[in-house]
């Protein structure tokens, strides 16, 4: 039986490009099993609660809790070669306690999470202020006058600003410890 051909790294952007909700969903899973396999090996008698967001208009993807600590997740992902300098976040969710931003950076060809980036402050206090960064830019659009519009309520956070984390346990220690 042959082999199928590897697709381009082209058709890899495009699809990354063109099913970015789908290929989010399945990186939260990952993610998700990334962190409940670490925590299982530290103590399979601890649980990793898991609830999603129907509605992302909190700002926040996944709600994490273990231990009785609670974590608000806003997901973010980029590809390796991915160039992304600064993501948008929402200002009401940098307030809430437990708040933070996890970035998962994977390989173009298999979705493989590469490593993460990390936004956040401690377990019962909310991320370090965002107030100061610069307002994000609707992507896209413009006012008549051709102005690119401001998102209310948005800043964003340059790359520089994550911390790198090679490994769940390392995610995990920041998340809950």
């Amino acid at each position: 039986m042959n082999q199928p051909t590897q697709p381009s790294p082209e058709r890899y952007r495009k699809a990354l490009a063109e099913r970015s909700s789908y290929v989010e969903n399945v990186l939260i899973h990952l993610l998700v099993g990334a962190l409940a396999g670490e925590l299982w090996k530290r103590d399979p008698s601890t649980p990793l609660n898991i609830f999603n967001s129907e509605v992302d208009d909190s700002g926040f993807d996944l709600v994490l809790a273990c231990r009785q600590k609670l974590r608000y997740l806003q997901i973010k992902q980029v590809h390796q070669k991915g160039l992304a300098s600064k993501f948008s976040i929402r200002q009401d969710f940098s307030l809430m306690a437990g708040s933070c931003v996890v970035v998962i950076v994977h390989t173009e060809d298999s979705l493989s999470i590469d490593h993460f980036l990390f936004y956040g402050g401690t377990v019962d206090e909310p991320m370090p202020p965002i107030d100061g960064n610069k307002p994000s830019i609707v992507p896209g659009r413009r006012d008549a006058d051709g102005k690119r519009k401001v998102r209310e309520h948005y800043r964003d956070l340059k790359r520089t600003q994550f911390k790198k984390m090679t490994s769940p346990a390392e995610l995990l220690d920041a998340l809950f410890d």
